[in-house]
């Protein structure tokens, strides 16, 4: 037994040697792969995911940089479509309700109703240009476009610049109310042919309410696109230095639009209640309706962009 045991013995030491080198050799080769395979940056470190040269911006900020129509709610664009409207139809149904002839002995021109200054001054002169005012003020605000090259939202580019809200909208805003202007133009002027033909015998419509109809979709579009740019410098508030500018600038844009909506709708009420017939009173508020402010109110709904929709 002892010869045995004597003679298994240099079978374990040698098998033990066999494993101490078969364990180097396995750390060897551990070695060999770790120094094979790239380095892996640390969090934090210049060259990580994390690194500022290549940010995950998210989408809606991608967008705030666009020209897109964004607003925060479905709801809010409906109420800023709605409300111009109910004002205008409240007014001019007001009028249409209280219609009576202009007092004896006083022509037209001499009558003094109380936004006469306005009417005589402002509207006749400048009436299709009025919607210009605010859609000029919020463009100079934010610019034609964004200044800031938008990375790919995988974060493969870098931000070189910071991120400023793009203009909504600002050519199709721009052709919108061309084209509505000139088509209360040509309208005018087939109207004005009728009459002439007639003898003014044939009044059809109010060309004074017809023109209101216009300029009153222009500022109803110039309310969402204003409450799109405020919203988009809420957006990159964090990155936009200018941001309180932009937003005074929104709030000026706004209350123009606003005064002057108010004023045209007042405006019309005197319109409709002493200068025209309620058949051309009504009349032209259905022309207005069908020809400028349906179609801006679908094309409006068809061009934004809100965050239930897009963004959840």
């Amino acid at each position: 037994m002892s010869g045995l045991t004597s003679h298994r013995q240099p079978t374990s030491l040698r098998s033990g040697n066999l494993h101490n080198r078969s364990g180097q050799q396995q750390q060897q080769q551990g070695a060999m792969d770790l120094q094979s395979q790239p380095d892996i940056p640390a969090p934090g470190s210049p060259t990580s995911s994390s690194s500022p040269r290549s940010p995950l911006i998210p989408p809606i900020l991608l967008e705030a940089t666009t020209a897109k129509l964004l607003v925060p709610s479905r709801q809010l664009l409906y109420a800023l479509l709605t409300a111009p409207l109910l004002v205008w139809l409240v007014a001019v149904l007001a009028g249409i309700v209280h219609s009576e002839p202009i007092p004896e002995g006083v022509s037209k021109r001499e009558f003094v109703h109380p936004v006469t200054w306005f009417d005589k001054y402002v509207f006749r002169v400048y009436g299709p240009l009025l919607p210009l005012a605010p859609y000029l003020i919020r463009v100079a605000s934010l610019g034609l476009r964004a200044s800031t090259p938008v990375p790919s939202p995988s974060g493969s580019q870098p931000l070189r610049r910071r991120l400023q809200p793009g203009a909504t909208l600002v050519l199709p805003a721009l052709l919108a109310y061309l084209t509505i202007a000139l088509v209360r133009i040509g309208v005018y002027i087939c109207h004005l042919g009728l009459q002439r033909w007639t003898g003014g015998l044939l009044v059809l419509v109010s060309d004074h309410l017809l023109l209101a109809a216009s300029v009153v979709a222009c500022f109803q579009s110039e309310l969402v696109m204003c409450t799109s740019d405020a919203y988009k410098a809420l957006l990159v508030r964090c990155s936009d230095r200018c941001m309180k500018l932009r937003l005074l600038a929104m709030f000026i844009s706004v209350l123009i639009t606003t005064i002057l909506l108010i004023l045209v709708c007042v405006d019309m009420y005197c319109t409709a209640r002493w200068f025209h017939q309620p058949k051309e009173s009504g009349l032209a508020l259905l022309a207005g309706a069908v020809m400028f402010q349906l179609p801006v109110v679908m094309w409006l709904l068809l061009s934004s962009v809100t965050v239930a929709t897009r963004f959840t």
